[in-house]
């Protein structure tokens, strides 16, 4: 699935200290660090090693701020059964269809056709993306459990706020690249590049603020909390004048001077609010600059 991607969510049937309910990744993310374990099936010639993953995922969630889900494609009534006769007390899920393998990448086919998971580990952060991910290379391989216990010992709520403010700030700073783009356009009446580079903009813009928003809620530090929330706010306003800004372009290439004059005004109001707005750059490196916002005026 690749590493640092967000992880998709999902509600399935599922076996939770013994009773089956609904297991759902989604009511767990910002609660605590998640840790997936996908294995190929509950009995048979890998179980052995199924339960041992299982059971060193459930001493590795015990040691720390963590949750482990366990995922195969099997059934509840096989679930309970497994559990039970194994001593597990991971939550598992039943992915009978393999579907939730296959987004995660996971996914294999027996010689019958029948769906079939690689044994595999994934640890989720409280923002619900993947920072750790491990695939078995062969039958009696296993993770790195002391690497994977590091890793999870330094995910924090606070650092997963970091995560989010660093995550928005990227789109934010791409989404203002895209905006200079576009007035260097419209600067030489290139009005079909200008839209383009303008409806980026809006998609970069459109990113952020579904990201700021978890960094706000996991935040324990106050300015790191401020921060994603005026994150929050100021690249919403962006999207706005990006879209009055495509707008303008379209109605300047269509030589509609009704819809040019109101997109502009529309613009240039959004961007009046943002005018003295910095947004500070994140820890962990550097970052290039924009052309400042008092200068971002339609021409």
């Amino acid at each position: 699935m690749g590493g640092h991607q967000q992880a998709t969510a999902f509600s399935r049937p599922g076996v939770v200290a013994g009773e089956i309910e609904r297991v759902s990744l989604d009511a767990r993310i910002g609660e605590s660090v998640v840790v997936l374990a996908f294995y190929p099936s509950d009995f048979g010639p890998k179980s052995g090693q199924s339960a041992a993953l299982l059971r060193a995922v459930e001493r590795l969630s015990s040691e720390g701020d963590a949750e482990a889900v366990g995922v195969a494609p099997e059934s509840v009534y096989s679930h309970q059964r497994f559990a039970e006769e194994a001593g597990i007390d991971v939550p598992l899920v039943s992915d009978a269809s393999g579907e939730i393998a296959e987004t995660y990448g996971v996914a294999a086919s027996g010689d019958s056709g029948q769906p079939l998971v690689k044994r595999a580990l994934f640890v989720v952060d409280y923002r619900g993306v993947i920072v750790h991910e491990w695939t078995a290379d062969h039958v009696a391989a296993m993770p790195a459990f002391d690497e994977v216990r590091a890793q999870i010992e330094t995910i924090t709520p606070d650092r997963s706020a970091q995560g989010s403010y660093r995550v928005g700030y990227a789109h934010y700073r791409e989404g203002r690249r895209y905006l200079s783009n576009g007035f260097e356009h419209c600067e030489a009446g290139n009005w079909g590049l200008a839209g383009s580079a303008f409806t980026e903009a809006c998609q970069e813009f459109s990113e952020a603020p579904e990201v700021f928003p978890a960094g706000q809620r996991l935040a324990d530090d106050g300015p790191l909390r401020e921060r994603n929330s005026r994150g929050r706010q100021t690249a919403t306003t962006y999207w706005e004048a990006a879209e009055w800004l495509a707008g303008f372009a379209t109605a300047s290439r269509k030589e509609n001077a009704a819809n040019r004059r109101e997109s502009r005004t529309a613009a240039e109001e959004a961007l009046q609010q943002v005018r003295d707005v910095t947004l500070p750059e994140p820890e962990g490196g550097p970052v290039s600059t924009d052309r400042s916002a008092s200068n971002e005026r339609p021409a």
